[in-house]
C-alpha cells in the first residue's frame, strides 16, 4: 500500500521528532501490514466479539453448521479462541500469525461440511472468540490481540447490555475509523416484542453514532429461531468474497494512528516559506551591528586618506583596527528574531529542533565572526586622480608664493617694480599662490574624505559578505534544513492520511 510506504517515509523523516510510544505504534503497525499482506493473502479473518451471555458461540455453531463451541448457562463459556477454517492448509499460517494452537481450529472440507456451511468461501476463517468482559485477564488480553488484527469484527450485543460502557469505552469509540469492517449484531431478537425490538435497534444506532460509527452495519438475530441469520451470512461471505477486507482492515489502522499524529503535523503548510531575502538580510545586518562592523570599516576608510598638505601624495598607512568581541547579547536577540519567523506555524515538537541549530550557531557564532573579520578587509585603491591634482595645485601655489615674494624683495632692492591695478606684479603672483595653496587644501581634503567613504563603504559591503557566509553557515542552512525535513515529512504524512481526509 502507497499508504503504507508514506507513513514508513513519515517515521524516518520525524524519528527525533515524535514520542517513542508513537513512533511503536507506527513500527508495530507496518510490522503487522508486511507481514499480514505477505500472509494467506486471500484468506479473511472474521471475529465474533462480544460480552457473557450475548450468544456468540450460538452465531458461530450456526454459521458454521456444526456444533462447535459450548453453548450453555455457565458463564463464561468460551474460554479461548475458537477457530473454524474453511481452507485449513491455506490459513495455517495465518492462524499461526493469529496465535490460534492446533488444538483450537475445526476444518471445514468434504462434500457434507460443503452443504452444512452454508456455501461460505474457502478464505474464510471464522473466530468465536472469549468474553471482552471475562474476570480472567488473559481472557481480555486474548480478545484485545485478535481485536486489534481481525479483518473484519462482529459484535454480538446483548439486548440488556448493549448500551455497556466497556464495549463503547474500550472498543467501538476507539474503532470508530472501521465502521466498513465491522457489523454490530444485535443477538436474541427473538426475546423482544416488535415495537421494543425497533426501539432497540434505534438506540443501538444513536449509540454508535456517537461513538462515530455511524455508518456500521447493524443487525438483529436470532440463533433459536433464524432471524437475521441468512443476512449475517451474507455479510460474512460478503466480507470473506474478494479477500479485500485485509486491506480495508489496514486502511482502517491507518486513519486510526494518522490522527493520533496530526498534532505533530498540524498548523503549517507544506509550502512553508522559511525565510525570504529580508529575512536574511536583517538577520546579517544585526550580527554586522553585534560584531561592530561599521567600526572597522570607518577605520580601514581613515586609515586609507591621503595627508592635508603638499608633503607627500602617497597615502597614510595606520595600524589596522582588530575586532572587537561580539557583543552576545545583541547577536541572541538578532537570533531569536530570525528564529521566529523561522519557526512562524510550525508544530511545537518541529520549533525545538529549529530552536537547537540556532543556538549551537549562536555558541560557534563569536569564534567564526572573528576569525573571518580579522584582516578580511580588501586591499585599498590607489589615489584618485583627483587626489594627484589637488596636491600639484598645492605645490604649484606654494611655488608661486615663494616666486612672488622673492621677485617683490629683488624689486624693492633694485628700485624698479611693475605694477597692475595698482598693486605690484610680484604681489599678485604671491595672491596667486595663496588661492592655489587654499583651493589645493580644499580640495585634497574633499577628495580625501570621497576616497575615505568610498573605502568605507567597500570594507563594509566586503566585511558583510563574510559576516553573511557565517550567518548561511551557521544559522540560516540548518535553520532551513530542519524546515526542508518538515516540508518533506509533512508532504508524507499527507499521503498517508489521504483516504482519512477524503473521507
Amino acid at each position: 500500500m502507497a499508504r503504507l510506504a508514506a507513513l514508513d517515509r513519515t517515521a524516518a523523516l520525524a524519528r527525533d521528532r515524535l514520542p517513542g510510544t508513537d513512533l511503536a505504534l507506527i513500527e508495530d503497525l507496518l510490522g503487522h501490514a508486511e507481514t499480514r499482506l505477505g500472509t494467506a493473502t486471500w484468506h479473511t479473518v472474521v471475529a465474533l466479539a462480544g460480552a457473557t451471555g450475548a450468544g456468540k458461540s450460538s452465531l458461530f455453531n450456526v454459521l458454521t453448521g456444526l456444533r462447535l463451541a459450548d453453548t450453555g448457562a455457565e458463564r463464561p463459556t468460551t474460554r479461548t479462541t475458537l477457530a473454524c477454517a474453511w481452507d485449513p492448509e491455506g490459513a495455517a499460517p495465518l492462524l499461526d500469525l493469529l496465535g490460534i494452537e492446533p488444538a483450537h481450529r475445526v476444518a471445514r472440507h468434504g462434500s457434507l461440511d460443503a452443504r452444512r456451511g452454508g456455501g461460505m468461501p474457502a478464505g474464510l476463517v471464522l473466530l468465536d472468540l472469549p468474553d471482552h468482559d471475562s474476570i480472567d485477564l488473559a481472557h481480555r488480553a486474548e480478545v484485545d490481540a485478535v481485536v486489534a488484527v481481525a479483518d473484519h469484527i462482529v459484535w454480538v450485543l446483548d439486548p440488556q447490555k448493549y448500551a455497556d460502557a466497556i464495549v463503547h469505552d474500550r472498543y467501538l469509540r476507539p474503532l470508530r475509523h472501521h465502521g466498513p469492517g465491522m457489523t454490530v449484531v444485535l443477538n436474541h431478537a427473538d426475546r423482544l416484542p416488535a415495537g421494543d425490538l425497533a426501539a432497540c435497534l434505534t438506540d443501538v444506532r444513536a449509540l454508535l453514532a456517537a461513538d462515530g460509527l455511524a455508518e456500521a452495519r447493524v443487525l438483529a438475530t436470532s440463533p433459536e429461531t433464524g432471524i437475521g441469520i441468512a443476512e449475517l451470512r451474507r455479510v460474512v461471505v460478503a466480507a470473506a468474497g474478494p479477500g479485500e477486507a485485509s486491506v480495508t482492515r489496514l486502511a482502517a489502522d491507518l486513519d486510526t494512528l494518522t490522527e493520533r499524529l496530526e498534532p505533530y503535523f498540524a498548523g503549517a503548510a507544506p509550502d512553508l516559506d522559511g525565510f525570504t531575502a529580508e529575512d536574511r538580510d536583517a538577520l546579517v545586518d544585526g550580527l554586522c551591528d553585534a560584531a561592530g562592523v561599521a567600526v572597522l570599516a570607518v577605520a580601514a576608510g581613515e586609515g586609507s586618506r591621503v595627508p592635508r598638505g603638499p608633503l607627500s601624495g602617497r597615502r597614510v598607512r595606520r595600524p589596522a583596527t582588530r575586532p572587537a568581541p561580539v557583543q552576545m547579547h545583541r547577536a541572541e536577540r538578532v537570533i531569536r528574531r530570525a528564529g521566529a519567523r523561522w519557526t512562524r506555524g510550525l508544530p511545537e515538537r518541529w520549533v525545538g529542533g529549529v530552536h537547537r541549530v540556532s543556538a549551537e550557531g549562536l555558541r560557534r557564532l563569536p569564534d567564526e565572526l572573528h576569525a573571518v573579520l580579522t584582516g578580511a578587509a580588501p586591499e585599498a585603491a590607489p589615489p584618485a586622480p583627483g587626489v594627484r591634482v589637488a596636491v600639484g595645485a598645492q605645490w604649484v601655489g606654494v611655488i608661486a608664493v615663494v616666486a612672488g615674494v622673492v621677485g617683490a624683495g629683488s624689486a624693492r632692492a633694485g628700485g624698479s617694480m611693475a605694477r597692475g591695478f595698482g598693486m605690484p606684479a610680484s604681489w599678485w603672483v604671491v595672491v596667486a599662490g595663496l588661492v592655489l595653496v587654499v583651493a589645493g587644501v580644499w580640495g585634497a581634503r574633499r577628495v580625501a574624505r570621497t576616497a575615505a567613504d568610498r573605502r568605507t563603504a567597500e570594507v563594509a559591503a566586503a566585511l558583510r559578505s563574510r559576516v553573511g557566509e557565517v550567518a548561511d553557515r551557521l544559522l540560516v542552512e540548518p535553520a532551513e534544513g530542519e524546515l526542508a525535513r518538515y516540508r518533506e515529512a509533512y508532504g508524507y504524512f499527507v499521503a498517508a492520511r489521504e483516504p482519512m481526509r477524503r473521507g
